[in-house]
Protein backbone atom coordinates (compact mmCIF):
# COMPACT_ATOMS: atom_id res chain seq x y z
CA UNK A 1 0.00 0.00 0.00
CA UNK A 2 3.10 2.11 0.38
CA UNK A 3 3.85 2.16 -3.51
CA UNK A 4 0.07 3.09 -3.83
CA UNK A 5 0.16 5.89 -1.86
CA UNK A 6 3.47 7.21 -3.52
CA UNK A 7 2.13 6.94 -6.72
CA UNK A 8 -1.06 9.02 -5.44
CA UNK A 9 1.49 12.26 -4.34
CA UNK A 10 3.16 11.42 -7.42
CA UNK A 11 -0.09 11.77 -9.31
CA UNK A 12 -1.30 15.17 -7.80
CA UNK A 13 2.04 16.43 -8.09
CA UNK A 14 1.95 16.26 -11.88
CA UNK A 15 -1.51 17.44 -12.30
CA UNK A 16 -0.31 20.54 -10.25
CA UNK A 17 2.66 20.90 -12.97
CA UNK A 18 0.69 20.05 -15.66
CA UNK A 19 -2.55 22.63 -15.28
CA UNK A 20 -5.08 23.43 -17.76
CA UNK A 21 -3.60 22.00 -20.29
CA UNK A 22 -4.14 18.18 -21.84
CA UNK A 23 -1.39 16.20 -22.48
CA UNK A 24 -1.14 13.14 -24.24
CA UNK A 25 -3.48 10.41 -22.83
CA UNK A 26 -3.62 12.79 -19.53
CA UNK A 27 -7.15 13.34 -19.80
CA UNK A 28 -10.42 12.10 -21.91
CA UNK A 29 -11.16 13.60 -25.47
CA UNK A 30 -13.79 16.15 -25.07
CA UNK A 31 -17.04 15.00 -25.54
CA UNK A 32 -21.08 16.70 -25.88
CA UNK A 33 -22.88 15.88 -22.77
CA UNK A 34 -25.76 14.44 -24.99
CA UNK A 35 -23.56 12.14 -26.42
CA UNK A 36 -22.24 10.26 -22.72
CA UNK A 37 -23.82 8.27 -20.51
CA UNK A 38 -23.23 8.89 -16.99
CA UNK A 39 -22.58 5.79 -14.89
CA UNK A 40 -23.06 5.91 -10.88
CA UNK A 41 -22.00 2.95 -9.75
CA UNK A 42 -19.28 0.26 -10.61
CA UNK A 43 -18.97 -3.21 -9.73
CA UNK A 44 -15.94 -5.50 -9.51
CA UNK A 45 -16.19 -9.45 -9.24
CA UNK A 46 -13.45 -12.07 -9.77
CA UNK A 47 -13.91 -13.72 -12.91
CA UNK A 48 -12.48 -17.17 -13.07
CA UNK A 49 -8.32 -17.46 -13.12
CA UNK A 50 -6.37 -14.39 -13.91
CA UNK A 51 -10.22 -12.35 -14.98
CA UNK A 52 -12.40 -9.80 -13.56
CA UNK A 53 -15.78 -8.85 -14.21
CA UNK A 54 -16.92 -4.98 -14.25
CA UNK A 55 -20.81 -4.62 -13.71
CA UNK A 56 -21.72 0.07 -14.58
CA UNK A 57 -25.30 1.59 -13.64
CA UNK A 58 -25.99 4.51 -14.79
CA UNK A 59 -28.51 5.07 -11.61
CA UNK A 60 -32.55 5.10 -11.45
CA UNK A 61 -32.07 7.06 -15.15
CA UNK A 62 -34.50 9.05 -16.84
CA UNK A 63 -38.12 8.16 -16.16
CA UNK A 64 -39.21 9.22 -19.08
CA UNK A 65 -36.61 7.05 -20.82
CA UNK A 66 -36.84 3.92 -18.34
CA UNK A 67 -34.85 2.03 -16.07
CA UNK A 68 -31.19 2.72 -15.30
CA UNK A 69 -28.70 1.30 -18.33
CA UNK A 70 -26.86 -1.64 -16.67
CA UNK A 71 -23.34 -3.06 -18.79
CA UNK A 72 -21.05 -5.66 -17.95
CA UNK A 73 -17.81 -6.89 -19.73
CA UNK A 74 -14.63 -9.30 -18.69
CA UNK A 75 -11.56 -8.79 -19.35
CA UNK A 76 -7.99 -9.56 -17.43
CA UNK A 77 -7.96 -5.67 -15.80
CA UNK A 78 -10.99 -3.68 -14.83
CA UNK A 79 -9.80 -0.89 -17.19
CA UNK A 80 -9.47 -3.40 -20.50
CA UNK A 81 -12.83 -4.46 -19.13
CA UNK A 82 -14.02 -0.97 -19.01
CA UNK A 83 -12.67 -0.43 -22.40
CA UNK A 84 -14.48 -3.05 -23.80
CA UNK A 85 -17.69 -1.93 -22.63
CA UNK A 86 -17.73 0.99 -24.82
CA UNK A 87 -19.11 -0.79 -27.47
CA UNK A 88 -22.40 -2.30 -25.74
CA UNK A 89 -24.37 1.17 -25.55
CA UNK A 90 -24.77 3.65 -28.01
CA UNK A 91 -23.16 6.42 -26.22
CA UNK A 92 -20.16 7.09 -24.87
CA UNK A 93 -20.23 5.79 -21.45
CA UNK A 94 -18.42 8.20 -18.93
CA UNK A 95 -17.09 7.06 -15.56
CA UNK A 96 -15.86 10.58 -14.07
CA UNK A 97 -19.96 10.55 -12.42
CA UNK A 98 -19.27 7.22 -10.55
CA UNK A 99 -19.97 7.69 -6.64
CA UNK A 100 -20.37 4.24 -5.67
CA UNK A 101 -18.28 1.31 -5.99
CA UNK A 102 -19.29 -1.93 -5.14
CA UNK A 103 -16.71 -5.38 -4.90
CA UNK A 104 -17.80 -8.48 -4.53
CA UNK A 105 -17.21 -10.91 -1.44
CA UNK A 106 -14.91 -13.49 -3.96
CA UNK A 107 -12.36 -11.11 -4.96
CA UNK A 108 -12.02 -9.11 -1.68
CA UNK A 109 -11.03 -12.29 -0.42
CA UNK A 110 -8.64 -12.36 -3.52
CA UNK A 111 -7.05 -8.90 -2.53
CA UNK A 112 -8.95 -5.36 -3.33
CA UNK A 113 -5.51 -3.59 -4.29
CA UNK A 114 -6.16 -3.67 -7.90
CA UNK A 115 -9.62 -2.26 -7.73
CA UNK A 116 -8.05 0.67 -5.73
CA UNK A 117 -5.36 1.19 -8.01
CA UNK A 118 -8.04 1.61 -10.42
CA UNK A 119 -9.80 4.10 -8.93
CA UNK A 120 -6.04 6.13 -7.93
CA UNK A 121 -5.12 5.89 -11.28
CA UNK A 122 -7.58 6.67 -14.28
CA UNK A 123 -8.48 9.82 -15.03
CA UNK A 124 -12.04 9.71 -14.97
CA UNK A 125 -12.72 8.26 -11.36
CA UNK A 126 -12.24 10.05 -8.23
CA UNK A 127 -10.59 8.95 -4.38
CA UNK A 128 -13.78 9.96 -3.02
CA UNK A 129 -15.86 7.35 -4.76
CA UNK A 130 -18.12 5.05 -1.92
CA UNK A 131 -16.56 1.46 -1.35
CA UNK A 132 -18.41 -1.00 -0.55
CA UNK A 133 -18.19 -4.78 0.20
CA UNK A 134 -21.12 -6.76 -1.01
CA UNK A 135 -21.51 -9.76 1.23
CA UNK A 136 -22.35 -13.24 0.13
CA UNK A 137 -22.74 -12.30 -3.09
CA UNK A 138 -21.20 -10.47 -6.04
CA UNK A 139 -21.60 -6.73 -7.34
CA UNK A 140 -23.18 -7.38 -10.34
CA UNK A 141 -25.67 -9.25 -8.64
CA UNK A 142 -26.17 -6.29 -6.25
CA UNK A 143 -26.26 -3.80 -9.31
CA UNK A 144 -28.63 -5.74 -10.67
CA UNK A 145 -30.94 -6.95 -8.58
CA UNK A 146 -31.47 -3.10 -7.54
CA UNK A 147 -33.78 -2.71 -10.36
CA UNK A 148 -35.70 0.09 -11.59
CA UNK A 149 -34.66 1.59 -8.53
CA UNK A 150 -31.06 2.11 -9.58
CA UNK A 151 -27.99 1.32 -7.35
CA UNK A 152 -26.38 4.79 -6.79
CA UNK A 153 -29.74 5.67 -5.29
CA UNK A 154 -30.36 3.09 -2.97
CA UNK A 155 -26.50 3.11 -2.23
CA UNK A 156 -26.90 6.93 -1.28
CA UNK A 157 -30.03 7.08 0.95
CA UNK A 158 -27.92 3.89 2.68
CA UNK A 159 -25.25 6.64 3.29
CA UNK A 160 -27.63 9.16 4.22
CA UNK A 161 -29.40 7.29 6.67
CA UNK A 162 -25.72 5.66 8.24
CA UNK A 163 -26.25 7.89 11.47
CA UNK A 164 -29.78 6.51 12.42
CA UNK A 165 -28.81 3.02 11.26
CA UNK A 166 -25.95 2.94 14.26
CA UNK A 167 -24.00 -0.31 12.55
CA UNK A 168 -22.65 1.54 9.63
CA UNK A 169 -21.01 4.58 8.10
CA UNK A 170 -19.99 5.26 4.47
CA UNK A 171 -16.25 4.57 3.77
CA UNK A 172 -14.13 6.17 0.62
CA UNK A 173 -11.20 4.71 -1.76
CA UNK A 174 -9.50 7.53 0.18
CA UNK A 175 -10.25 5.89 3.60
CA UNK A 176 -9.23 2.60 2.80
CA UNK A 177 -5.92 3.52 0.89
CA UNK A 178 -5.25 5.81 4.29
CA UNK A 179 -6.22 3.39 6.61
CA UNK A 180 -3.99 0.52 4.73
CA UNK A 181 -1.09 2.53 4.86
CA UNK A 182 -1.36 4.05 8.23
CA UNK A 183 -1.98 0.83 10.13
CA UNK A 184 -2.55 -1.99 7.55
CA UNK A 185 -6.09 -2.83 8.00
CA UNK A 186 -9.37 -1.22 7.76
CA UNK A 187 -13.20 -1.49 7.43
CA UNK A 188 -16.02 -1.57 4.83
CA UNK A 189 -20.02 -0.96 5.19
CA UNK A 190 -20.85 -4.47 3.44
CA UNK A 191 -24.65 -4.50 1.84
CA UNK A 192 -26.59 -8.00 0.63
CA UNK A 193 -27.28 -8.45 -2.94
CA UNK A 194 -30.79 -8.13 -2.93
CA UNK A 195 -33.40 -5.52 -4.20
CA UNK A 196 -32.73 -3.41 -1.25
CA UNK A 197 -29.02 -3.81 -1.16
CA UNK A 198 -29.56 -4.13 2.56
CA UNK A 199 -27.07 -2.69 5.11
CA UNK A 200 -24.93 -5.84 6.46
CA UNK A 201 -22.60 -4.87 8.93
CA UNK A 202 -18.69 -4.03 8.06
CA UNK A 203 -16.14 -6.50 6.46
CA UNK A 204 -12.64 -6.21 7.98
CA UNK A 205 -9.96 -5.73 5.59
CA UNK A 206 -6.10 -7.04 6.62
CA UNK A 207 -3.32 -5.94 4.09
CA UNK A 208 -6.11 -5.98 0.93
CA UNK A 209 -7.77 -9.00 1.81
CA UNK A 210 -11.26 -9.24 3.22
CA UNK A 211 -10.45 -11.29 6.75
CA UNK A 212 -13.54 -11.29 8.30
CA UNK A 213 -17.11 -9.46 9.26
CA UNK A 214 -18.55 -7.71 12.10
CA UNK A 215 -21.81 -8.06 12.32
CA UNK A 216 -24.96 -7.74 14.94
CA UNK A 217 -23.32 -6.54 18.09
CA UNK A 218 -19.96 -5.88 16.69
CA UNK A 219 -20.79 -3.55 13.95
CA UNK A 220 -22.87 -1.23 16.78
CA UNK A 221 -19.26 -1.28 18.66
CA UNK A 222 -17.18 0.03 15.76
CA UNK A 223 -19.82 3.12 15.27
CA UNK A 224 -19.41 3.74 19.52
CA UNK A 225 -15.57 3.56 19.15
CA UNK A 226 -15.22 5.98 16.51
CA UNK A 227 -18.17 8.41 17.52
CA UNK A 228 -20.48 7.67 14.79
CA UNK A 229 -23.45 7.41 16.62
CA UNK A 230 -26.13 10.08 15.82
CA UNK A 231 -29.26 7.70 17.30
CA UNK A 232 -28.79 4.50 19.04
CA UNK A 233 -32.05 3.51 20.38
CA UNK A 234 -31.20 0.82 23.47
CA UNK A 235 -34.01 -0.89 25.12
CA UNK A 236 -33.73 -1.70 29.11
CA UNK A 237 -36.22 -3.97 30.90
CA UNK A 238 -37.40 -2.64 33.78
CA UNK A 239 -38.06 -4.54 36.87
CA UNK A 240 -41.83 -3.22 37.46
CA UNK A 241 -42.20 -4.66 33.99
CA UNK A 242 -42.40 -2.88 30.67
CA UNK A 243 -39.60 -1.04 29.08
CA UNK A 244 -37.45 1.92 28.78
CA UNK A 245 -35.93 3.45 25.42
CA UNK A 246 -32.90 5.29 25.63
CA UNK A 247 -31.53 6.90 22.38
CA UNK A 248 -27.73 7.34 22.15
CA UNK A 249 -26.74 10.65 20.54
CA UNK A 250 -22.92 10.70 21.08
CA UNK A 251 -20.64 8.83 22.10
CA UNK A 252 -16.54 9.56 22.47
CA UNK A 253 -13.93 7.05 22.98
CA UNK A 254 -10.48 8.09 24.41
CA UNK A 255 -6.94 5.33 23.93
CA UNK A 256 -3.98 5.61 25.74
CA UNK A 257 -1.23 2.67 26.02
CA UNK A 258 -0.43 0.99 29.47
CA UNK A 259 3.32 0.40 30.02
CA UNK A 260 5.06 -1.72 32.29
CA UNK A 261 8.15 0.01 32.60
CA UNK A 262 9.24 0.25 29.12
CA UNK A 263 7.41 -2.64 27.75
CA UNK A 264 3.89 -2.23 25.74
CA UNK A 265 1.02 -4.60 28.00
CA UNK A 266 -1.91 -3.23 26.83
CA UNK A 267 -4.35 -0.50 25.83
CA UNK A 268 -6.91 1.35 27.65
CA UNK A 269 -10.11 2.52 26.17
CA UNK A 270 -12.64 4.94 27.98
CA UNK A 271 -16.18 6.02 26.23
CA UNK A 272 -18.37 8.65 27.21
CA UNK A 273 -21.79 8.09 26.16
CA UNK A 274 -24.37 10.69 25.94
CA UNK A 275 -28.08 9.90 26.05
CA UNK A 276 -31.89 10.86 26.21
CA UNK A 277 -35.09 9.43 27.24
CA UNK A 278 -36.92 8.47 24.59
CA UNK A 279 -39.75 5.89 26.25
CA UNK A 280 -40.39 5.20 29.66
CA UNK A 281 -43.12 5.98 32.45
CA UNK A 282 -40.20 6.74 35.28
CA UNK A 283 -39.71 10.02 36.74
CA UNK A 284 -35.68 11.04 36.03
CA UNK A 285 -35.69 13.55 38.77
CA UNK A 286 -34.92 9.91 41.36
CA UNK A 287 -31.69 9.93 41.62
CA UNK A 288 -31.89 6.06 41.99
CA UNK A 289 -33.69 5.27 38.81
CA UNK A 290 -31.35 8.09 36.76
CA UNK A 291 -28.52 5.98 37.70
CA UNK A 292 -29.62 2.53 37.06
CA UNK A 293 -30.74 3.64 33.87
CA UNK A 294 -26.93 4.73 32.94
CA UNK A 295 -25.36 1.84 34.76
CA UNK A 296 -27.61 -0.06 32.27
CA UNK A 297 -27.18 1.47 29.26
CA UNK A 298 -22.97 1.41 29.96
CA UNK A 299 -23.80 -2.19 30.15
CA UNK A 300 -25.26 -3.11 27.38
CA UNK A 301 -22.76 -0.52 25.31
CA UNK A 302 -19.69 -2.29 26.85
CA UNK A 303 -20.46 -5.64 25.38
CA UNK A 304 -20.99 -3.69 22.34
CA UNK A 305 -17.99 -2.20 22.04
CA UNK A 306 -15.91 -5.34 23.21
CA UNK A 307 -17.40 -7.61 20.55
CA UNK A 308 -15.37 -5.17 17.94
CA UNK A 309 -12.46 -5.24 19.93
CA UNK A 310 -12.41 -9.42 20.45
CA UNK A 311 -12.93 -9.01 16.47
CA UNK A 312 -9.65 -6.85 16.28
CA UNK A 313 -7.88 -9.00 18.24
CA UNK A 314 -8.85 -12.43 16.86
CA UNK A 315 -7.69 -11.39 13.70
CA UNK A 316 -4.81 -9.59 14.87
CA UNK A 317 -5.90 -6.31 12.38
CA UNK A 318 -6.33 -2.80 13.90
CA UNK A 319 -8.98 -1.84 11.88
CA UNK A 320 -10.19 0.53 14.50
CA UNK A 321 -6.60 2.20 14.58
CA UNK A 322 -6.28 2.01 18.17
CA UNK A 323 -2.17 2.12 18.22
CA UNK A 324 -2.08 5.25 15.88
CA UNK A 325 -4.81 6.91 18.64
CA UNK A 326 -2.70 5.87 21.32
CA UNK A 327 -0.05 7.24 19.75
CA UNK A 328 -1.37 10.52 19.57
CA UNK A 329 -2.59 10.63 22.94
CA UNK A 330 1.06 9.53 24.51
CA UNK A 331 3.28 10.07 21.77
CA UNK A 332 6.27 9.73 23.58
CA UNK A 333 5.37 5.99 23.92
CA UNK A 334 5.15 5.99 19.73
CA UNK A 335 8.15 3.72 19.27
CA UNK A 336 6.51 0.90 21.87
CA UNK A 337 3.62 1.02 20.00
CA UNK A 338 4.53 0.98 16.60
CA UNK A 339 4.31 -2.59 14.60
CA UNK A 340 2.55 -4.01 18.14
CA UNK A 341 0.06 -6.54 17.21
CA UNK A 342 -3.12 -6.01 18.99
CA UNK A 343 -3.75 -10.14 19.45
CA UNK A 344 -0.83 -9.86 22.18
CA UNK A 345 -1.90 -6.74 24.07
CA UNK A 346 -4.92 -6.59 27.04
CA UNK A 347 -7.66 -4.44 26.38
CA UNK A 348 -8.77 -2.77 29.27
CA UNK A 349 -12.61 -1.07 28.78
CA UNK A 350 -14.48 1.76 30.91
CA UNK A 351 -17.92 3.04 29.42
CA UNK A 352 -19.61 5.51 31.49
CA UNK A 353 -22.91 6.72 30.42
CA UNK A 354 -25.02 10.53 30.90
CA UNK A 355 -28.24 10.11 30.52
CA UNK A 356 -30.12 13.99 29.95
CA UNK A 357 -32.38 15.19 32.39
CA UNK A 358 -34.17 17.76 30.40
CA UNK A 359 -36.48 14.87 29.34
CA UNK A 360 -39.30 14.09 32.85
CA UNK A 361 -40.68 10.97 31.60
CA UNK A 362 -42.96 10.75 34.40
CA UNK A 363 -45.00 13.64 32.82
Amino acid sequence: MRRITALLLAGLAALTLTGCRRGPGLLPYAREIEDMELMQTLGVDRAGEGQVEVTASSGSGDPAEGAATVVSGQAGTISAAVLGMQGEGSSYLYFGHVGQLLLGEELARQGVEPALDYILRDVETRLDTALYLVRGGTAGKAITAAGEDGSADRLEALAEDAGLLAGSMPRTVKDALSDLYAQGATFLPAVEADEALTAAGYGILKGDSLAGWAEGDAALGVNLVLGQVDADVVELPLDGGGVAALRVVGARTSVRPVMDGGALTGLSLTCTLDANMAEGNLDLRTEEVHASLEAALAQVEEARIRSALELAQELDADYLGLLRRAALARPWHKEALEGASLGALELELHVTAKLQRSYDAAR
